[in-house]
C-alpha cells in the first residue's frame, strides 16, 4: 500500500474495526470519510504543518478536508486556494467572536492575508467551524481582488459557521454559486465584503456583522454588481459606516429579513449616512427589512451628494420593490435619526420604485420622499406622506 505523510494513532491499541488492522488501510478509510488532521503532519509549527497538509491534499484526485483541532492555531500567508480546498474546525466549535469561552477552534492570522484566489480562479471550496482572528492591523482574510469586473472567480464555495475578527477586509471577490452563512464578523477596519457575481446565497440562516473600527464613509457589505442572488436575515449593526451599498444588478437580487439596526448607539456611533445606499441596478427586491437609528448625521459620511433617508436611492437605479419594510420610532428605545428624515428617498435619475405596506411602529416617521414627481409609487401606505423635493 502507498505511504501517507502523516500518522493516525491507534487509540487504546484497538483498531476501529477488526478488519482494518493495517494502519495504512485505517488511514485511507479515515481520510476518505473524515479528512486529514492537521496535527498528524510533521512540522516545527502550525505553518509548517499547514503547508504539508495543503501540499498533500492538493495532489490527491479527491482532495481530503484538512481538520483543525479544538485549540488555537497560528497561520500566515497568503496561501493560494486549490480546487477542492476544504478547511474544517473541530466538531461543535465555530462562529462566535469569543476567544476564551470555549470550545473554540481558533486561527490567528499573520502576514498580509491568509488566502489568495489563483489568477485562473478556484472551484469547490469549503471552510467551516473556525474562528479567524487577525493578529495585527492591516491583515486580510483573502487577498482583495481589485478587478471585480474581470478578475478571478470563486465558483461553488461555502463559508459557514465561521467568525472573522479584526480583519482589514474579509472578502473582496467575484462569486458564482457561493454561500456565506451563520457567520460572525466583528471589528473590521475597511469594507468587509465587496462582492460581484450572480447565483449566490448569502446569510440565508442569518449572521452578525458590526465594527467600532469602520469610518463613516465605509460600507459593511458592498455589491459592486450582483444579480440573481439571495440575501437573508443578516443582522448588521452599522456603527458609523453604511450597512449595504449596491452599485449594479441585472435583476434577481433579493433581500429578505435583513436588519440594519443601531440600537444602543448614540449620535457619534450610530450609522451616520444611509443604512442602505443604492446607486444603480435594476430589478431588486427588499422584503421585510428593518431599519432603526440610522442616518443620524448624513454629512458625516462625507459623500457627494449627501445621503438622504435611511434608504437613499440615486444614480440610475430603477425597478425596485420595497415590501413590508419596518422603520421603528424611538418610543421604546432611544434613537438619533432626525425627525424629518424620510424612510426612503429617491433622487432624480431613478425610476419605478414601488413601496408596498411599509410600517413605522413606536412613533416612526411615515415619510417617503422623491426629488421629483412620479419616481415612487406607494401601495397599502395611505397613512404615509409622499413628499416631493
Amino acid at each position: 500500500m502507498g505511504g501517507f505523510p502523516y500518522t493516525l494513532p491507534n487509540a487504546g491499541g484497538t483498531p476501529a474495526k477488526s478488519d482494518l488492522d493495517d494502519l495504512q488501510a485505517r488511514l485511507r478509510v479515515h481520510e476518505a470519510t473524515y479528512g486529514v488532521p492537521l496535527d498528524a503532519f510533521a512540522g516545527a509549527d502550525d505553518n509548517a504543518k499547514l503547508t504539508a497538509a495543503m501540499t498533500y491534499a492538493a495532489k490527491q484526485k479527491l482532495p481530503p478536508a484538512i481538520l483543525l483541532s479544538n485549540r488555537s492555531h497560528s497561520f500566515s500567508g497568503p496561501r493560494k486556494f486549490y480546487d477542492g480546498f476544504r478547511l474544517v474546525g473541530s466538531l461543535g466549535t465555530g462562529e462566535r467572536e469569543f476567544a476564551g469561552a470555549g470550545p473554540q477552534c481558533i486561527v490567528n492570522v499573520g502576514g498580509a492575508a491568509l488566502f489568495e484566489v489563483p489568477a485562473s480562479g478556484v472551484k469547490n471550496v469549503w471552510i467551516s467551524g473556525i474562528q479567524f482572528r487577525a493578529s495585527k492591523g492591516g491583515v486580510h482574510f483573502q487577498v482583495p481582488v481589485g478587478d471585480l469586473g474581470g478578475g478571478p472567480i470563486i465558483n461553488d464555495a461555502t463559508y459557514q459557521d465561521v467568525a472573522w475578527v479584526g480583519f482589514a477586509t474579509v472578502m473582496h471577490a467575484r462569486h458564482l454559486r457561493v454561500r456565506i452563512d451563520r457567520m460572525y464578523c466583528n471589528n473590521g477596519t475597511d469594507h468587509q465584503f465587496k462582492l460581484a457575481g450572480s447565483d449566490n446565497y448569502y446569510w440565508q440562516n442569518g449572521g452578525y456583522l458590526s465594527s467600532r473600527q469602520l469610518g463613516a464613509e465605509k460600507f459593511y457589505v458592498w455589491f459592486s454588481h450582483m444579480s440573481r442572488s439571495q440575501v437573508g436575515p443578516l443582522f448588521i449593526t452599522p456603527e458609523k459606516a453604511t450597512g449595504v451599498r449596491i452599485d449594479g444588478s441585472n435583476g434577481g437580487l433579493v433581500f429578505t429579513g435583513t436588519i440594519l439596526d443601531c440600537a444602543g448607539r448614540n449620535k457619534s456611533t450610530a450609522c451616520q449616512g444611509a443604512a442602505l445606499l443604492v446607486t444603480g441596478g435594476h430589478g431588486m427586491v427588499f422584503d421585510k427589512m428593518v431599519f432603526f437609528n440610522n442616518a443620524v448625521n448624513p454629512a458625516g459620511a462625507k459623500r457627494s451628494p449627501v445621503d438622504k433617508g435611511q434608504v437613499f436611492v440615486r444614480g440610475s437605479a430603477s425597478d425596485l420593490l420595497f415590501s413590508g419594510c419596518q422603520f421603528p420610532g424611538f418610543k421604546a428605545q432611544r434613537g438619533f435619526t432626525p425627525a424629518a428624515t424620510p424612510a426612503i428617498y429617491a433622487a432624480s435619475g431613478t425610476s419605478n420604485i414601488k413601496v408596498v405596506a411599509p410600517f413605522a411602529p413606536l412613533g416612526g416617521t411615515r415619510l417617503l420622499q422623491q426629488q421629483k414627481d412620479k419616481i415612487i409609487s406607494r401601495y397599502g401606505a395611505d397613512d404615509w406622506k409622499l413628499a416631493v423635493g
